[in-house]
């Protein structure tokens, strides 16, 4: 008997299950059928997957400026992911390959108690991945988290990647920015339709990490971007990061021809070659971007954004980084940090005795294109790390890390604070500054190296506790430390975006100090000082200053590649 009824119970809780209707929303440009997500030890939330935002941007519009969905009818279904952009995932051993052209979808977040709320603030995210790789996958960046805090509506995007995104030719040809251009219209896509999920248009804050957030700060700078958000986070990236400096673009966009199978690729017209290239075989292109490489990691992304001319659609037709240093944009709050051991990322370069020894033989050549300086002042840069030595080894590799986490990171950082406080009305337009340093054995080091070595808190580290991946690392358990900073770290961002401050922060403020650049710099950390166990934020003042005055001055002699526009070439 006890055996029947408790059979009974699980056929009513699977029918009472199935009696729950999927989440509906009408939206401006159409309506949708999502679903409900129940997960084991986190609330329920409702998720519509695979919004399209653009027509698929295959044949004509392979290099393309993207069109916008034309739409459909009925209920569209969005029970489900649908594809990656096209990749090589170089941060992940192999480079395992996935996605097709057809991937310009978006995806939609909300807690499942919306009812009960005002209007939800929102959380457009922006995945990095140095343009060429990573997604909006849930296996990779899963809304679990902000889902649990109850408190914002997260949109994440698939926008082009590799050549099918970053690819120029140096003229009007293939215009470049693709990639930019598909956030663009996502974002277009978030600000005409996101009240109908609860959400407020007035209230949307533009994320990103890495490469991701290098783009989120690029559309800071664009007229039509920025209308679209009213906040920003940055992590781990900005416009003033060497990795957005420029390449010579009709060379790549005909190395690219070349590694493509397209004929006469040194004599033909960019005009001829771009025809050509959008009929290539699309996996043929994603295997193409293994040229541009000049070794591993060198350089840390071998697509760029791109100066365009003036033609329509032009995502970017001046410097950025002039555009920043002018002031020449509308301010919003900024929420930007950095990881405590950004440069650790590259250690597969000092453990791996081949590559090493390679390397080293090179280093005259290769470490200005890995971390973007004129290779002029490579024995300067060299000594100022290395000291006596000009080579990788166990005494130097730490210096090493140290220098390629001030380039593209730590540097970048401050630059971008400093201009930013030459015009901007911090009353009204704040900027917080943090540091992620909270160290366990959750690390993107295993991927980036192959083995459990854990050297510190790598780029990239700080997005585990933001987004679940269970594609790569275990959800937390419960009342651990790691559980703890994941709720610290998301509520930091839930606040930010509700309201354009951080609870208990004190906004960036000069400081007074000859060694230290800024003060009250915000360090999420183990409170090791009592329990080992425990997590916190403090406070710190220091920044190697003379560290910044060396980047400055290297900067200053012309130590970084000039930008070049992707518009002052002439098709042969």
């Amino acid at each position: 008997m006890t055996k029947f009824l408790y059979c009974v119970v699980i056929v009513l809780k699977v029918f009472a299950i199935a009696a729950v209707p999927s989440p509906e929303v009408c939206a401006r440009d159409g309506c949708m059928r999502g679903k409900y997500e129940s997960k084991k030890g986190r609330k329920p939330y409702e998720a519509f997957y695979g919004i399209p935002y653009a027509e698929p941007p295959v044949g004509k519009l392979r290099f393309e400026n993207p069109v916008p969905y034309s739409g459909w009818s009925g209920y569209w279904d969005a029970s489900y992911y649908r594809n990656d952009c096209y990749q090589k995932n170089y941060f992940l051993p192999n480079s395992p390959l996935s996605g097709a052209e057809d991937c310009l979808y978006l995806n939609v977040y909300r807690p499942s108690n919306w009812r009960n709320k005002k209007k939800l603030a929102v959380i457009v995210w922006i995945h990095g991945g140095a343009w060429v790789s990573f997604s909006s996958d849930p296996n990779y960046f899963g809304p679990d988290y902000f889902m649990t805090n109850e408190a914002v509506i997260l949109v994440t995007m698939n926008y082009r990647l590799g050549l099918f995104g970053f690819l120029s030719s140096g003229d009007g040809a293939v215009k470049g920015n693709f990639g930019l251009k598909d956030q663009q219209l996502a974002m277009e896509w978030v600000m005409r339709n996101i009240e109908a999920f609860g959400g407020d248009s007035n209230s949307i804050t533009l994320a990103g990490e890495s490469a991701g957030a290098a783009s989120a700060n690029l559309h800071m700078l664009n007229p039509q971007s920025n209308r679209l958000f009213h906040k920003i986070i940055l992590m781990s990236g900005a416009v003033t990061t060497p990795f957005i400096n420029s390449v010579d673009y009709e060379s790549q966009f005909r190395t690219a021809a070349r590694s493509s199978g397209v004929r006469y690729w040194e004599t033909a017209s960019t005009y001829d070659i771009a025809q050509k290239l959008k009929q290539v075989d699309a996996l043929t292109l994603v295997d193409a971007v293994d040229d541009l490489f000049t070794f591993i990691l060198v350089p840390p992304g071998p697509l760029r954004n791109c100066i365009e001319g003036d033609w329509d659609g032009a995502f970017m037709t001046e410097d950025p980084r002039r555009i920043w240093a002018e002031g020449r944009y509308n301010q919003k709050p900024i929420l930007i940090g950095t990881c405590l051991n950004e440069g650790i990322y590259v250690a597969i370069l000092t453990l791996n005795d081949t590559l090493r020894q390679t390397f080293n033989e090179n280093i005259y050549e290769w470490l200005p294109i890995q971390i973007d300086f004129n290779p002029r002042y490579a024995s300067e840069v060299m000594k100022f790390y290395f000291e006596d030595k000009d080579y990788l080894d166990e005494t130097t590799a730490s210096k090493y890390f140290q220098m390629v986490g001030d380039r593209l990171f730590r540097y970048p950082l401050i630059k971008l604070v400093t201009q930013y406080l030459n015009y901007a009305d911090v009353e009204e337009n704040p900027v917080f500054i943090y540091e992620f340093g909270f160290q366990s054995n959750y690390t993107f080091l295993k991927y980036f190296t192959g083995t459990d070595i854990n050297l510190g808190v790598s780029h990239l580290d700080d997005i585990i506790y933001v987004f679940s991946m269970p594609a790569l690392f275990p959800k937390f358990a419960k009342n651990t430390p790691e559980n703890s900073m994941s709720e610290m770290y998301v509520q930091t961002l839930v606040n930010f975006a509700q309201t354009g401050v951080v609870k208990k922060w004190r906004p960036f403020r000069p400081c007074t100090s000859s060694t230290s650049s800024f003060c009250d710099y915000q360090v999420f950390k183990r409170y090791t000082a009592l329990d080992p166990d425990e997590v916190t934020v403090s406070v710190t003042n220091y920044i190697d200053k003379s560290m910044v005055n060396f980047w400055l001055r290297i900067d200053n002699g012309v130590g970084a590649l000039n930008q070049k526009s992707c518009s002052n070439f002439q098709g042969r």
